[in-house]
């Protein structure tokens, strides 16, 4: 009896949800997508109970919102959705920074200020992925500093769905990734000298510029006026 374990059901409804989600945030299925709990079980051959489970559980990450009988849909934004997410951003790393700065454990200081190291001034085309991939790395990090498992686990909601607004607007950090990597290292600078008031002003410099750039180019394409045709 001990060998009868339902992992397999476990892992299938787990994959479900990672495959929707994947889709939501790489915008594959975009804003304002109705989503038939019978034309996704039919895509991802498998029944509809993972599929409603997947849906139900992507609710609360704003991700998808519900629409009466007609089911579900992909959730719309606007530019206050990039002007919150950035400003909750503003305040969780901020908090890890802080948390940080009551011991400055020796390890954790030396991991985060080393971070970008091994990029040159200027980042090639296939360096890219390596830069952003270290980049998303660094500030999750910086929010663990802070100790506080609910609030990693929301910035885990707002960093995915800022990911989905990047990839609506085709955003990749293409013509600024040095300016980027200079902001980076400023932080990483500021924290191997153990200075909170330095670390956390170029921290927010930052993220001001990161969402002053998205917010121009969310402008550029429309994208409050775009959002609302999908949803009409």
């Amino acid at each position: 009896m001990a060998q009868l374990r339902r992992i397999e059901v476990v892992q299938i409804n787990e994959q479900v949800y990672e495959a929707i989600e994947a889709a939501i945030v790489r915008c594959e299925l975009g804003p304002g997508v109705v989503l038939g709990d019978r034309q996704l079980a039919e895509l991802l051959g498998v029944s509809r109970t993972p599929v409603r489970d997947a849906l139900h559980r992507l609710e609360p990450s704003g991700l998808v919102e519900r629409r009466g009988r007609m089911g579900w849909m992909v959730s719309t934004f606007a530019l206050q959705d990039v002007r919150e997410l950035f400003e909750l951003r503003r305040i969780f790393e901020p908090l890890g920074l802080e948390r940080l700065s009551e011991t400055w454990d020796e390890a954790v200081v030396r991991e985060l200020s080393h971070s970008f190291e091994k990029f040159p001034e200027r980042l090639t085309q296939d360096l890219l992925p390596d830069y952003l991939h270290g980049d998303r790395r660094f500030h999750k990090e910086i929010v663990g500093c802070g100790r506080n498992g609910r609030v990693t686990r929301f910035y885990g909601t707002v960093e995915k769905q800022i990911d989905r607004i990047r990839h609506y607007l085709s955003y990749n950090y293409e013509g600024r990734v040095e300016a980027s990597l200079k902001e980076h290292r400023e932080i990483c600078a500021a924290i191997a000298a153990r200075d909170l008031s330095a670390a956390t002003e170029a921290l927010d410099n930052h993220l001001r510029n990161v969402e002053e750039l998205i917010t121009d180019l969310a402008r550029e394409r429309g994208l409050d006026q775009r959002t609302r045709e999908r949803s009409a």
